[in-house]
C-alpha cells in the first residue's frame, strides 16, 4: 500500500489511486532548475515501478529565472541551460506551462489527479536578513 503525506492532518494517509496498476503519478510545481532537477533524478532513480511526471509552471516556457531573470548569453548560464534541454529533450517528463498553482491548479486537483507532488517553486522574494550592511549599496537579494 502506498501511503502519503497530508500536511493538513500531519500524518501519512492511503491513496486509494495509487493501488492501481500505473505508473505513479507526480505533479512538480515549479519548471526551474530545482523542479527540472527533481524530474530527472525521479526519472533515473532505481525503482520497481513506472513514474509519470507532469512538471508545472506559470511561466510559458521552463527554467524559470534562468530563461527570464538573467543574461541568456553568459557563458555560465548557456551551460545551465542546455543541461536543463537535455533533461526536457529526453521526452519522459511532460511540461506544462502558463499553469498558476492555486487559480488553475489547485491542491485537490492535484490530490485527484496525482499520487504525489513537489513544491519547487523557488523565491518570489527577498527574505528579510538580520545581517549588518545587508541595506547597503551593493547587496542584492537573489529573487
Amino acid at each position: 500500500m502506498r501511503r502519503s503525506f497530508s500536511p493538513e492532518e500531519g500524518l501519512f494517509v492511503s491513496n486509494p489511486a495509487a493501488e492501481q496498476q500505473r505508473p505513479l503519478r507526480v505533479a512538480i510545481i515549479g519548471a526551474g532548475p530545482a523542479g527540472v532537477y527533481a524530474a530527472d533524478i525521479l526519472t533515473k532513480a532505481e525503482r520497481d515501478f513506472e513514474v509519470s511526471i507532469d512538471l508545472f509552471d506559470q511561466y510559458p516556457a521552463p527554467y524559470g529565472l534562468i530563461r527570464y531573470g538573467v543574461a541568456p548569453d553568459h557563458p555560465r548560464i548557456k551551460g545551465i541551460v542546455t543541461a536543463l534541454h537535455k533533461v526536457l529533450d529526453r521526452g519522459d517528463i511532460r511540461f506544462l506551462g502558463n499553469v498558476n498553482y492555486g487559480r488553475d491548479l489547485t491542491l485537490k486537483d492535484i490530490r485527484d489527479l496525482y499520487d504525489a507532488v513537489i513544491f519547487a517553486t523557488g523565491a518570489i522574494k527577498d527574505a528579510d536578513l538580520d545581517i549588518p550592511g545587508i541595506g547597503l549599496e551593493g547587496s542584492f537579494g537573489a529573487a
